[in-house]
């Protein structure tokens, strides 16, 4: 069951990404009035499904855990959307699949999950994929970007294994309104003069942005329960398979054509990679 909450949360990330490069590649979007957005709205579409079926932890442990957690998502947040004001999907996409390396590792050493030559395998040919793409960037603005992606991968990965301790004190829906929740609240007072960036950001593109984030709500509540259902590594690979569906997109919705060889293949070495996990 887990294989199909992954493949569900893949297509709403390719949608909610696609969307997200749409709005912040123009200079005058703010990536982290959007960020506020995508935390607001990512609560709002979680709540019903929390209130459906409650599970909150009552001990003090787990909370703190949340905090930890929500601080993390704000920063690692506001790194991944200021990437996609530099680079198309395709091309973040294939950086962020470092981020399975640092889940795999912490998987193997923190959660003791099993660590199969097809895994490690499979692994290897989805941080090729970024490579290859990386090693055709060379302007100083990709590079910047780069960093960006670069880093939010760190971040992402200590939060996904987090995860696995949360989950015994609140289930899938509650995880998911809380991490959106408390990232809305921390965003709103450390933002410097938040309520006229979240007001111009609204005023220029709410729709767009509404749909986007939406997406982006539904992306997290199919994959984490995914992750109360399966290992995170195979649950994330399965998600990151969808790059596919993204360079299609981007290719002609977003018109963003160049490298299109060089990002064919790195497609197609992190679809091996996606497999080579999912039989392991």
């Amino acid at each position: 069951m887990w294989l199909f909450f992954a493949l569900l949360s893949g297509f709403f990330y390719t949608g909610s990404n696609l969307i997200t490069r749409h709005i912040l590649k123009k200079d005058k979007n703010d990536a982290w009035a959007f960020s506020f957005f995508f935390s607001a709205v990512g609560a709002l579409v979680s709540l019903p499904f929390m209130l459906l079926q409650p599970k909150i932890g009552t001990e003090i442990q787990p909370w703190f855990i949340m905090l930890l957690v929500g601080i993390l998502i704000v920063i690692q947040n506001l790194l991944n959307f200021a990437s996609s004001k530099y680079l198309s999907p395709s091309i973040s996409g294939s950086i962020t699949k470092f981020r399975l390396v640092w889940v795999m590792v912490l998987g193997i050493i923190i959660l003791h999950e099993s660590s199969h030559i097809f895994k490690i395998t499979g692994t290897l040919f989805t941080v090729i994929s970024g490579i290859i793409i990386m090693k055709k960037l060379s302007r100083p603005k990709d590079i910047k970007g780069v960093i960006y992606a670069f880093e939010a991968t760190i971040f992402y990965a200590i939060v996904i294994i987090l995860y696995k301790y949360l989950f015994s004190s609140f289930n899938s829906q509650s995880l998911t309104f809380f991490i959106f929740f408390i990232p809305m609240i921390l965003n709103l007072f450390i933002m410097p003069n938040s309520i006229k960036r979240i007001q111009a950001l609204a005023k220029n593109n709410y729709k767009m942005v509404f749909f986007g984030c939406a997406l982006g709500g539904l992306a997290n509540l199919a994959m984490n329960q995914g992750l109360s259902l399966g290992e995170a590594s195979k649950v994330l690979v399965i998600i990151e398979s969808f790059l596919v569906v993204t360079l299609i997109g981007e290719h002609i919705l977003l018109k963003e054509r160049k490298n299109l060889i060089i990002k064919v293949i790195a497609v197609i070495s992190a679809t091996i990679g996606a497999i080579l996990i999912r039989i392991s």
